[in-house]
């Protein structure tokens, strides 16, 4: 990703529309982290109907929206265009 005017990152729309289709067809992700497991696992156990996985999400996604703003926000208009489009 090349940088442009005013520290805003160029996003190659070709990669990106590929991106979105490989997201929407496997969405899941996976790394090793024995502390991440360790605290989500406790939080898991000590609070009713608690989700790590929702947790994760949220937390990864705050995360890289921080770090690339430019590139979350192309990325998620093209996520919400697909959701609401018809099947194809």
């Amino acid at each position: 990703m090349k940088k442009e005017k005013g520290n805003k990152e160029k996003v190659d729309e070709k990669i990106l529309r590929e991106s979105v289709k490989r997201a929407l067809s496997q969405p899941r992700l996976a790394f090793y982290s024995p502390l991440a497991a360790c605290i989500l696992n406790y939080r898991k156990n000590t609070i009713p109907r608690y989700s790590i996985s929702d947790e994760l999400a949220g937390i990864v996604e705050d995360a890289l929206r921080s770090k690339w703003p430019h590139l979350s926000s192309r990325a998620e208009k093209l996520l919400d265009r697909r959701k609401s489009s018809p099947a194809k």
